[in-house]
């Protein structure tokens, strides 16, 4: 079943976090344009982008990489994860039991984000963009 353009511009965003969650991250410096030239330079070399169409068609567009990677705020439909923008960018898991160590709890949050990515691949996403980041 395709997905629509929200859905799949949700997918990024919470799949984005999921993988920073991974690697024991729940919050990174916004630095606007740190943020945006680093998940750009994650997007173009990320081998599942192709499943994304929306967010590929949206970012050649001039979508900027903090608001196609922070998408999934509060107020949006997204089941696992949502973004909050403030001094940080603070990922929430909407599951107020959700354990990110727990092996059970990381496959159902893979499961629920569309699109098929397996859990190493957003955290390949998430890797390549802490590498691109590198805060001062």
């Amino acid at each position: 079943m395709k997905m629509t353009p929200t859905r799949q511009r949700n997918a990024v965003s919470e799949g984005a976090a999921l993988g920073l969650v991974v690697l024991g991250y729940d919050r990174i410096r916004f630095e606007k344009w740190r943020v945006d030239l680093a998940f750009e330079s994650a997007w173009r070399n990320w081998p599942y982008r192709s499943t994304f169409s929306q967010v590929v068609t949206d970012i050649r567009q001039g979508l900027d990489g903090v608001n196609a990677m922070t998408r999934a705020s509060e107020a949006k439909r997204t089941m696992c994860f949502y973004w909050d923008r403030g001094k940080d960018l603070a990922i929430y898991w909407r599951q107020h039991d959700f354990d990110p160590k727990s092996g059970d709890d990381l496959a159902w949050a893979t499961r629920m984000i569309d699109g098929g990515v397996p859990l190493e691949g957003w955290k390949s996403l998430a890797q390549a963009f802490l590498d691109a980041y590198q805060p001062e």
